[in-house]
């Protein structure tokens, strides 16, 4: 076997070993949290709530092009004690649970307009599960919080100013 032989079968090699393993990982969650862990129909589950809690309209934006999903995650793995995260994790399987008794299908796969029905249950608190309810809570402040936090939100809506106060009038003498 020649140099040139044996180095193309190592390169063939080295990138199978770097590949196989990803392409083992068929549920594997896409955003890469250190505490908890998800499949990927749960975090696309929690970006269709995120989207039915604040959706895009003609004028504005919504959470999904926001990125809401990631940043409710994200505040989940880092800021919540363990016993919280576990609560958060058993609240998403009750609500996937609900949303599928409700309907006979998945929350991901519903129309807007069944999803806005099953979110006024929610908030009227009908016949809710409690883990169900937590979730939705925790998803529902996060997704608030991610919102009005946004650059989008500060200039489009609120109209943040850098300085506070009115606008400079360098021609008026200031008494």
């Amino acid at each position: 076997m020649n140099r040139r032989t044996a180095i193309h079968h190592a390169i063939l090699i080295s990138a199978g070993a770097v590949l196989v393993p990803s392409c083992l990982q068929h549920d594997k969650g896409v955003i890469a949290l250190k505490k908890i862990s998800l499949n990927r129909q749960q975090e696309l589950l929690v970006e269709s709530v995120t989207e039915a809690i604040i959706p895009k309209t003609k004028n504005f934006i919504g959470a999904k092009d926001l990125r809401s999903h990631e940043f409710v995650l994200t505040m989940v793995d880092d800021c919540l004690n363990p016993e919280d995260q576990q609560r958060f994790k058993d609240g998403l399987k009750a609500f996937d649970k609900l949303s599928h008794d409700k309907f006979g299908q998945l929350f991901t796969s519903y129309t807007a307009k069944q999803k806005h029905e099953l979110l006024v249950d929610i908030e009227n608190k009908k016949d809710i599960p409690d883990d169900a309810l937590k979730f939705y809570e925790t998803v529902k402040r996060y997704t608030v919080q991610s919102f009005t936090s946004s650059r989008e939100y500060m200039t489009g809506i609120r109209k943040y100013k850098m300085v506070p106060g009115s606008v400079f009038k360098g021609c008026v003498k200031v008494v």
